[in-house]
């Protein structure tokens, strides 16, 4: 399958993929920080696997349960946050575990 090839896929192609206008990824670009694709040398966006993957999460929060922009941009952020938490915590409980061996 192709997507799994490349690293990076133009506004059309990605547009295609996820069933949206470049007008809305470039819109989204704007109002959601998390989403923000790497620029060429000729100032053309890049999207990653990673910024797919934001922009189907925002599409699925703005489709299937009707958030608005604001809220959907709040659900992404403690999304965030929450997975940040959980990798400290990961790194602490490790911590934890090493020193209770060595006890």
């Amino acid at each position: 399958m192709e997507s799994n090839t490349k690293l990076y896929y133009d506004t059309n192609e990605v547009a295609e993929m996820v069933g949206c206008e470049p007008s809305a990824l470039r819109f989204w670009e704007k109002k959601f920080p998390q989403l923000n694709p790497k620029r060429d040398g000729r100032n053309r966006r890049r999207y990653t696997e990673r910024d797919i993957e934001i922009i189907r999460k925002i599409m699925h929060q703005r489709d299937k349960q009707g958030r608005t922009i604001k809220g959907t941009r709040e659900q992404l952020r403690r999304k965030e946050e929450a997975q940040l938490l959980i990798q400290r915590l990961v790194r602490v409980r490790k911590f934890l575990v090493e020193i209770q061996e060595k006890l």
